[in-house]
C-alpha cells in the first residue's frame, strides 16, 4: 500500500513538474480593451482593402475638385459624390462593426474566465454536500435516493465545469485567430473597471446623429441630383410623361429622405435610453457585489466562531463569483449601448475606448 502511494504521487508530482514547465516557457501576454482593438485592425485583410478602397475615393473626390464640369457633366459628378458618400458609409460600418465586435470579445473572455472560476467552487460546494449525505445515510438519518439525487446534482456541476474549460479554449482559439496571435501564446485579458462615459444630452445625440450620418448627406445629395434633372428636363422641353417622372422621383427621394431621419432619431432615442439603463444596471449590480462580499466576511466570521458550517461559507463565496459574473454582464451591456450609440453618431473611434 505504502508503494503503491508512493508510485502514485510521484506520478503527480512527474505531471505538475512536467506541466509547469510547459506553462513557464510559454509566452504570455495581458491584454487590454484598445490593445485588442489595435491588433485586430492591424490583422484584418478585409479592412486594410477597404482602407486602401477608401484612399482611391479621396483621390476621386480631389480629381471631381480639380474638373471643370458642364452641366450635364455637373449631374454625373453630382451621381459620383453619392456613389463616394455611400462608399464611404460603408466603409465606417465596417471598421465600427469590427470595433464593437472586438470589444465584445474582450467581455466574452472575462466572463469565460469567471465562469470557469466560479463554476470550480460550485463543484467545490457540491462535492462538499454530497459527502455530508454519504455521512448522514451512513448513519440512517437519511435514504439511499437523497444520496444518489445530491450524486446527480455534483456530477451535472462537474459536467458544466468541465463544460465551460472547453468553451474558454475553443473562444481562445476564435479571438487569437482574429488578433494574429499565434496559437501558442497564452492570452489574459486585464479586468475592465465600471466605465465613467460622458454624459450625453439626447437632444445633443439625435442632432450629432443627423449632422455626422453619411446616408442622411448621400440622400440630401440624391433630392439635388433630382432636382437638377427634373430642372434640366423643363428647360428641355422633354415630354409631359417624362417630366412628371422626373417631378415623382424628386418625391420619392424627398420621402426617402424623412424616412430616414425618421428611423435616425427613432435608433438614436432607443440607444440612448440603453445607455441609460445600462449604466443604471451597472449601478445596481456594483452594489450587491459589496453586499454579497459583506455577507461572506460576516460568515467568515461566523465560521471562525463556530456558528456557520463550512459549506455555507461555499455558498457565500459562490454568491460573490456570481455577483462578479452579472457585474461584469452589466458592464458588458453599457460597453455595448455607447459604442452603438457613438456609432451612430459618427464618433466612434478605437483610440478613446480604454
Amino acid at each position: 500500500m505504502k508503494n503503491k502511494w508512493f508510485i502514485s504521487g510521484s506520478l503527480i508530482l512527474l505531471t505538475i513538474a512536467v506541466f509547469g514547465s510547459t506553462v513557464s516557457g510559454q509566452e504570455e501576454i495581458t491584454l487590454t480593451i484598445s490593445e485588442m482593438i489595435s491588433r485586430a485592425i492591424n490583422h484584418n485583410l478585409s479592412f486594410q482593402k477597404a482602407v486602401l478602397q477608401l484612399e482611391n475615393t479621396d483621390l476621386d473626390i480631389q480629381g471631381l475638385e480639380a474638373e471643370n464640369l458642364l452641366t450635364q457633366s455637373q449631374m454625373l459628378s453630382q451621381q459620383k459624390e453619392i456613389n463616394i458618400l455611400q462608399q464611404k458609409a460603408t466603409f465606417q460600418s465596417q471598421k465600427d462593426q469590427l470595433i464593437i465586435e472586438t470589444v465584445d470579445n474582450y467581455f466574452r473572455l472575462l466572463l469565460a474566465e469567471k465562469d470557469i472560476i466560479r463554476k470550480e467552487k460550485n463543484v467545490e460546494l457540491e462535492r462538499v454536500v454530497l459527502k455530508e449525505v454519504e455521512a448522514q445515510v451512513a448513519a440512517g438519518y437519511s435514504v439511499d435516493l437523497d444520496l444518489l439525487q445530491q450524486g446527480n446534482v455534483y456530477y451535472d456541476s462537474l459536467f458544466s465545469f468541465e463544460k465551460a474549460k472547453l468553451d474558454y479554449e475553443q473562444l481562445l482559439i476564435e479571438v487569437k485567430n482574429k488578433l494574429g496571435i499565434d496559437s501558442e501564446v497564452k492570452i489574459l485579458v486585464k479586468p475592465a473597471a465600471t466605465p465613467q462615459f460622458v454624459e450625453i444630452e439626447q437632444d445633443v445625440a439625435l442632432a450629432t446623429v443627423r449632422e455626422n450620418s453619411l446616408n442622411l448627406k448621400s440622400k440630401i445629395k440624391e433630392i439635388e441630383l433630382a432636382e437638377r434633372k427634373l430642372e434640366k428636363a423643363q428647360i428641355d422641353g422633354e415630354s409631359f410623361l417624362n417630366i412628371s417622372k422626373q417631378e415623382n422621383n424628386l418625391k420619392i427621394v424627398k420621402m426617402e429622405k424623412t424616412l430616414l431621419e425618421q428611423d435616425l432619431d427613432f435608433q438614436t432615442a432607443t440607444q440612448w435610453q440603453n445607455l441609460k439603463q445600462s449604466k443604471n444596471n451597472c449601478i445596481l449590480n456594483e452594489q450587491s457585489l459589496e453586499q454579497m462580499k459583506e455577507n461572506e466576511s460576516n460568515i467568515k466570521k461566523q465560521v471562525q466562531a463556530g456558528l456557520r458550517t463550512s459549506d455555507e461559507l461555499l455558498s457565500a463565496a459562490l454568491g460573490v463569483l456570481d455577483a462578479e459574473y452579472r457585474l461584469i454582464t452589466s458592464v458588458r451591456q453599457c460597453y455595448q449601448s455607447y459604442l452603438d450609440l457613438q456609432k451612430m453618431m459618427g464618433m466612434l473611434e478605437e483610440g478613446e475606448i480604454k
